[in-house]
């Protein structure tokens, strides 16, 4: 069964993307960086992709209005495009190193007109070291707890419900014993909506959700277990009844007006919804305030990081200048992006997060997990070459589900293989995520898709925490599992070395030590011969020669010979 919850949209059909590829050849864009994320050590390469209307003759690199270093075109190359049936120009340009950390702005001319504009992130800036260990628990803030109760169900999902960060608190205990150490909580500012993602305010909270001391006492409370606090951040797009909007709207003078997008009475929006107006993030005071906002929670309340929504909509400009503001002042903090894209667009914000939600891997884990799509040799061979593609140093973050997502269960029907999804995400190194009440065996009555209209609530449902309505034994596997995790590094920042063979079948190695990873999706049992001793570290069973995997089993067997 191939179920599609229609997260990519058009980007899984080649008529948009080649579509696409057409608009992008009308202006100037920046193909490839190289390195891809510049130190100020490093001499860098530029290449820019240039159709018929413009040659390029020089540029400059340019620093705080003041002009770093001037170049010519080095390199121009002839490309033909097939999507244009046309020629475009590939010009490629070399800089010695800058030297300097900063926000640079590489400006191309046209004989002595300036046609374009880029900037670029020159840093030491690294994911911070905590992040490779993370286990990310998703909170969706207004279905998970009330104070110390469950949030009462209601036929209005649409609603708010009244989950708060006191029920966040009510519940470390539990968090904390799955051996979670981060916490990813859904927007908390104040908002129209029952999600959060349209905001009123973005330096107040929801009074329905809490107080900032609420938010204090989370913090402080998590952090003492070891656990980070991570938030989720909309620069994108805010809610029409922000009073900065209104203002706007209602005086067609007002210097906030150039905030937002605005053509005649009509203005962009957040894919049409007009009740969450676009900020124009190419406006300088736009980002500012954005900026500051970000800033505040981490200063105010000790928070560690962002996921940012929606990250596709700002273009790649605002990035470069946000995340170098915020890594400046705060190195130690961690930013995700929500870049629903390809893997090969998903790269170009390399240098501009920390890491981003890997929409691709959560689409082929449920499409040969629940689909059975492809061969597992030719599943393995894909992580193999996405392992390649993406390295460490730019963090994906996995998930088998999300707010926007019918529940895996809801699709497989079947805990095992839930199970085994679950052992293959926390065998790679992709951060994983845990979406409240996955680990409960939670799932859904009806499917969020119905024709033309997608309706997510039904995959937001209450948590529940009355004994008899969780899956015990679910989550004492996804207890154990974490545990695993995080007990061998291997796990998580091991080489990936694929085994091809009729099983998922891979090692995860470090200088220290190897871990043997066999799944078997099959209703059938399975032999893999092996070629040393392991240890199996769910059971403690100590396997030489061969192994017989039952069906719809797992091992991870830890090699004791190495």
């Amino acid at each position: 069964m191939i179920y599609d919850d229609k997260i990519f949209g058009d980007l899984c059909h080649k008529e948009f993307l080649v579509e696409r590829e057409v608009k992008k050849l009308e202006e100037i864009y920046l193909e490839e960086v190289l390195p891809e994320d510049p130190k100020p050590e490093d001499e860098i390469e530029f290449t820019f992709n240039c159709p018929l209307k413009f040659h390029i003759t020089s540029g400059k690199i340019v620093k705080d209005n003041r002009e770093i270093y001037t170049f010519n075109i080095q390199e121009r190359k002839t490309q033909w495009n097939d999507s244009i049936f046309n020629f475009s120009e590939i010009i490629k340009i070399k800089i010695p190193p800058l030297k300097e950390n900063g926000l640079y702005q590489i400006h191309l001319y046209e004989m002595n007109e300036k046609i374009y504009e880029q900037y670029l992130s020159i840093d030491n800036f690294e994911a911070p070291l905590w992040s490779e260990e993370s286990i990310i628990y998703h909170i969706f803030i207004d279905r998970f707890a009330k104070d110390e109760k469950e949030v009462e169900y209601s036929e209005n999902l649409k609603e708010k419900l009244g989950g708060n960060l006191k029920g966040i608190l009510s519940r470390l205990d539990y968090i904390e014993n799955l051996g979670i150490n981060t916490i990813w909580i859904s927007p908390i500012f104040k908002s129209t909506s029952y999600h959060g993602y349209d905001i009123e305010d973005y330096f107040e909270i929801d009074p329905i959700w809490g107080t900032k001391e609420d938010l204090k006492k989370l913090v402080r409370e998590a952090f003492n277990r070891g656990i980070r606090i991570i938030l989720d951040f909309v620069p994108n797009h805010m809610s029409y009844k922000n009073p900065i909007f209104q203002k706007a709207l209602k005086d067609k003078n007002s210097n906030l007006r150039s905030w937002f997008i605005f053509k005649g009475e009509d203005y962009e929006t957040f894919f049409g919804v007009k009740s969450m107006p676009k900020i124009n993030l190419k406006n300088k005071e736009a980002i500012d305030y954005i900026i500051n906002a970000a800033k505040y929670w981490i200063r105010e309340f000790g928070i560690s990081g962002y996921r940012m929504d929606h990250a596709t909509g700002p273009d790649t400009n605002f990035w470069s200048i946000f995340y170098y503001n915020l890594k400046s002042e705060f190195p130690e903090t961690f930013y995700f992006g929500e870049i629903v894209e390809t893997p090969k667009e998903t790269k170009k914000y390399v240098g501009k997060f920390d890491g981003t939600l890997d929409f691709y891997l959560f689409k082929i884990i449920r499409d040969f997990f629940i689909g059975k799509r492809w061969s597992t040799k030719e599943f393995v061979k894909m992580i193999d070459l996405e392992e390649k593609f993406y390295g460490n140093k730019f963090k994906r973050i996995s998930f088998l589900e999300n707010h926007d997502s019918n529940r895996f269960l809801w699709v497989a029907k079947d805990k095992k293989l839930l199970r085994l999804a679950s052992i293959f995400q926390f065998s790679i190194n992709a951060i994983p995520i845990i979406y409240n009440g996955q680990e409960m065996g939670c799932s859904q009555y009806r499917d969020i898709l119905e024709g033309n209209r997608t309706l997510h609530e039904h995959a937001r449902l209450p948590i529940p925490w009355s004994d008899d309505k969780q899956d015990k034994e679910l989550i004492d596997f996804y207890r154990q599992l974490v545990k695993i995790r995080k007990s061998h590094p291997a796990l998580y920042k091991g080489t990936f070395i694929p085994i091809f063979s009729d099983m998922i079948s891979f090692i995860k190695e470090t200088q220290e030590e190897s871990i043997l990873v066999l799944i078997n999706i099959e209703d059938k049992e399975e032999i893999f011969n092996l070629n040393g001793t392991y240890r199996d570290l769910f059971s403690g069973n100590i396997y030489t020669n061969s192994l017989k995997l039952g069906p719809m089993s797992a091992h991870l067997l830890l090699r004791i010979d190495h």
